[in-house]
């Protein structure tokens, strides 16, 4: 009986500990932790609860443990937690019901998690959105087959080019190093690949299919109408590119 009662007391809690906006960081975008309606939170079955600033970065945490040889796999998940976007509560993120919708989250992926399935359902309706169950994040957030990262300073954008290839999967991040806001999206894609608003120390990202293929898109700033860069995709023989002209 003794025993079994230090076993209880050493065991680790499955509980979420406390998140300290503006103090805490994303595990995975390494970035403040600073809207709670989107934080999320993985406990571990051994060492510190792993923090996150959105429901997606958690579920991309595992992609960067692979990449950098971190050793940590969802065998070592003892507990997956999501904060209710209107309460701000803990909810289980199995017991949850996820939202992708037209709003803007803190990551730009639209994804907000409600405890209450009939809110959730409510909030998807109003938001012209879908709802989801926490599995299926894993098949719809896999790890992209493209990535980049693209910084604006003084309305020029480096690299000038961004090229993928059709039918990629592609993410990408836009960081701001000057004092201004940027509202950016790609010309061709407008209707797949808009960021939020960004601005010094708030990146924001993108991700979609490149199922368009050519030349002739381009990153734009939504603002002013200039054209800031160059988004190529390659392949396919550019079939679906003189379909359309």
């Amino acid at each position: 009986m003794a025993a079994c009662l230090v076993c209880i007391s050493c065991g680790q809690s499955d509980r979420p500990v406390d998140i300290y906006p503006e103090e805490d960081i994303c595990e995975t975008c390494r970035m403040l932790i600073t809207d709670q309606r989107f934080a999320a939170e993985i406990v571990p079955k051994k060492g510190k609860s792993l923090k996150f600033d959105d429901p997606i970065c958690m579920v991309r945490y595992f992609d960067l443990s692979r990449k950098l040889d971190l050793g940590f796999t969802k065998e070592d998940v003892l507990a997956y937690y999501v904060k209710d976007y209107l309460t701000k509560e803990w909810v289980p993120a199995e017991q949850a019901v996820i939202v992708k919708a037209n709003i803007v989250t803190v990551m730009g992926y639209g994804v907000c998690c409600f405890k209450d399935p009939s809110t959730a359902e409510s909030f998807a309706k109003e938001h012209h959105g879908q709802t989801f169950k926490f599995e299926d994040l894993w098949d719809m957030y896999k790890e992209p087959n493209a990535m980049a990262r693209i910084v604006i300073n003084n309305g020029e954008m480096m690299p000038e080019v961004v090229q993928v290839n059709y039918n990629d999967i592609v993410e990408i991040l836009a960081e701001v190093h000057d004092g201004r806001e940027y509202r950016i999206g790609i010309k061709g894609y407008e209707d797949i690949a808009l960021f939020d608003t960004i601005r010094k120390g708030h990146p924001r990202q993108t991700r979609f299919t490149a199922e368009r293929p050519g030349r002739d898109f381009m990153f734009v700033d939504l603002d002013t109408g200039k054209p800031l860069g160059k988004f190529w995709v390659e392949g396919s023989h550019f079939r679906e590119e003189q379909k359309r002209r």
